[in-house]
């Protein structure tokens, strides 16, 4: 152990007639913790709040949707469509849907309730999204009567218990595609019987989402039968999911139009970067905090050392020594506070993550609970500046500790 090391630890563990220097380092480390636990924990929560909508929104879609370039406009062959888009290297799967907006009502609840209805081909769809992981029942009932002879709907879970409807009951479809008759014209339904439910934990998508047979919804809409009004498609790569859709669109032309999910919620995922962006750097005050407490710690030290530094530099300790005495002080106190609140940080964060401790509205805020993700780049990140901020914060009372007169610090001893 070096000599200014020796020193500042004994500064650090003083007891007796020195034991106010112990309580002030005691209350320094505890602020250092506090400031980076809180970090640490925030920076957790804005992760796991990202990721999580960011996966259920991922899992429970197609990344790309591939629209005809005219609006409104469906597609011709849809089959030949999807073969085109997935024979792209970048492309993994792709199929054509079809997507109608319209209500949804039972028996027990006639006023019913916004819907989008999606046809899709079962074994399609479940290469490309995680609905097939999250139904009740086997998807590929869709495409046979139901036992009732009508055809058979998944609806989201709470779509499901806002209407009041189980599997084996009815539930009736509206569009707003009119039925022409010589007496009136009214938007056009159909009963359909639901089959099962399916619950994606994202409650945007449980409250308004139907699956139907692609064909079913073909003949409900009066489409052909070839006809799609979007291909969807899954690429091998989702972290180049803008890149892709790019490139794509380049390949197909201005007759077809491509949409990311990224493009699709830009709005959504701004948001959660920029929030995560300003809770870091409000909660990331607190290492100032911390740094400025570092400052007058040591400043009170080495006012009250005064005696010890002039006896120290009587007896041949250099101004890099002492320099160095104090700057170690100011980084032992940083270092055990560092680390014990990262230590600290993760393992609340991962406790409030194991038992979900936090619940939210899922109405609100689409999750029922507040998800933490630790990720190590982030814990490393919070060390590494905290660190460096309490170097520079130990730099200005380690100079003036080494720019003392020996005789004038011993005149009066």
């Amino acid at each position: 152990m070096g000599f200014p090391l020796f020193v500042a630890r004994r500064y650090l563990l003083a007891s007796r007639k020195q034991a106010v220097v112990f309580v002030i380092s005691l209350i320094s480390i505890i602020g250092v913790i506090v400031g980076v636990a809180a970090l640490v924990v925030v920076l957790a929560l804005m992760t796991g709040f990202q990721e999580q909508i960011q996966g259920k929104i991922l899992g429970a879609n197609a990344h790309l949707t591939i629209l005809s370039g005219w609006s409104g406009r469906p597609l011709r062959d849809g089959a030949a469509a999807a073969a085109r888009v997935a024979a792209f290297p970048e492309i993994a799967d792709a199929a054509p849907v079809v997507y109608e907006k319209g209500m949804a009502s039972s028996a027990l609840n006639a006023a019913g309730a916004a819907v989008l209805i999606k046809g899709i081909d079962p074994g399609a769809e479940a290469r490309m999204t995680s609905i097939a992981s999250q139904v009740t029942v086997d998807l590929s009932a869709l495409t046979r009567p139901a036992p009732s002879g009508r055809d058979g709907a998944v609806l989201g879970r709470d779509l499901a218990a806002s209407l009041g409807v189980q599997p084996g009951e009815t539930v009736r479809l509206i569009i707003a595609r009119p039925n022409v008759s010589p007496l009136l014209t009214v938007p056009r339904s159909r009963e359909f019987e639901v089959l099962g439910t399916f619950e994606t934990g994202f409650y945007e998508y449980d409250t308004t989402r139907v699956y139907v047979g692609l064909q079913s919804l073909r003949n409900f809409v009066g489409l052909d039968q070839d006809e799609a009004t979007a291909i969807e498609a899954r690429i091998r790569d989702p972290r180049r999911l803008s890149q892709v859709a790019a490139a794509i669109q380049g390949r197909l032309g201005q007759e077809f139009y491509v949409n990311d999910l990224v493009r699709m919620n830009r709005t959504f995922f701004s948001a959660l970067r920029l929030e995560k962006l300003a809770m870091s750097i409000s909660i990331g005050l607190i290492i100032l905090v911390v740094a400025l407490n570092i400052v007058s710690i040591l400043v009170l030290m080495v006012m009250e050392k005064v005696r010890d530094i002039g006896v120290l530099a009587a007896m041949g300790a250099s101004g890099r020594e002492i320099r160095r005495i104090f700057a170690l002080q100011g980084l032992i106190i940083a270092g055990v506070g560092t680390l014990t609140g990262a230590s600290l940080g993760v393992v609340l964060a991962w406790s409030l993550d194991r038992w979900h401790l936090v619940s939210l509205p899922a109405d609100v805020y689409f999750i029922p609970y507040v998800p933490f993700r630790v990720r190590p780049l982030d814990v490393a990140t919070v060390v590494l500046v905290t660190f460096l901020v309490s170097f520079v914060a130990a730099l200005y009372p380690a100079w003036r500790a080494s720019q003392l007169d020996p005789s004038e610090a011993l005149r009066y001893e």
